[in-house]
Order: structure tokens, then C-alpha cells, then sequence
């Protein structure tokens, strides 16, 4: 009978399975759990006058979904200016049902979103296809 110094073990490299195991099973878990603001409990829906009232004649701090800051201002007329790290944009705004709705000068297809208020003040809109576009607040 050889006798050995090495130990080896009965399962080379369980503990590495293990930990990748326990690491997919904690991210799985994660995404599950997430849940836009939007869709929780308390944050409401605003109708089209309300969408009107928010957004005419003020100014919004936005932060988008990957995490870019612009300020926007929106004026009675229904004129926009967009400004972000890449300067002014510069387009029109309306109101279609319970739909804020934006044409940009440099981008002619007009894209609308729903707006939710959050129970803690803020707001957020909603691009068509459920996707969450930008947190706000109105200064």
C-alpha cells in the first residue's frame, strides 16, 4: 500500500462549484426582487391635465435609467429645451390622453410616455413598452 503526503479531496473543486452556485442562486434572487417604483403601492398614474399642469411653464432635474442627469424645461407653448452633457436639444411637447409626448428638432418620431408619482415626491416616466425611462423631480 503507497502512503501519500497529499491529501486530495474526494470532489476537486466543490468549494469553487459551490460558491458560483450560491453566487447565481443570490443574483437570480436579486433580479426577481427588483421591481420598478413605478408599479409599487402608492405610486399613482397621472391623467393628462395633471401631466399638463406638472410639466407647463417649469423646470425638471432628470436622471435617466443609466444614470446621465439633464435638466429640462418646458414652457407653455408647448416648447422644450433639453440640457445634458452634450449641450441643448430642442423640440415640442403635448399632452395625448393620459401621454406626455415629445418631438425633438433632431429627431422627428414623437415618443410618448406615461408619468407616475412616487410616494416620496418624485416622479417617473414610462416609455410605451413598460420600460422605465427617467426619475424626476420638478424644481
Amino acid at each position: 500500500m503507497r502512503s501519500s503526503t497529499h491529501s486530495h479531496p474526494a470532489f476537486p473543486g466543490r468549494g469553487r462549484l459551490l460558491v458560483v452556485t450560491l453566487a447565481a442562486l443570490a443574483g437570480l434572487s436579486a433580479c426577481a426582487g427588483f421591481e420598478p417604483e413605478y408599479r409599487k403601492p402608492g405610486a399613482q398614474r397621472l391623467t393628462g391635465p395633471e401631466v399638463s399642469t406638472l410639466l407647463g411653464g417649469h423646470t425638471l432635474s432628470i436622471v435617466n435609467a443609466r444614470g446621465k442627469s439633464y435638466v429640462n424645461r418646458f414652457s407653455k407653448d408647448g416648447s422644450i429645451v433639453i440640457s445634458g452633457g452634450k449641450g441643448n436639444e430642442y423640440g415640442h411637447w403635448t399632452v395625448s390622453g393620459d401621454r406626455y409626448c415629445l418631438t425633438l428638432e433632431i429627431d422627428p418620431r414623437q415618443q410618448c410616455m406615461e408619468i407616475y408619482k412616487l410616494p416620496d415626491g418624485r416622479y417617473q416616466m414610462v416609455n410605451a413598452d413598460g420600460s422605465l425611462r427617467n426619475t424626476f423631480t420638478v424644481d
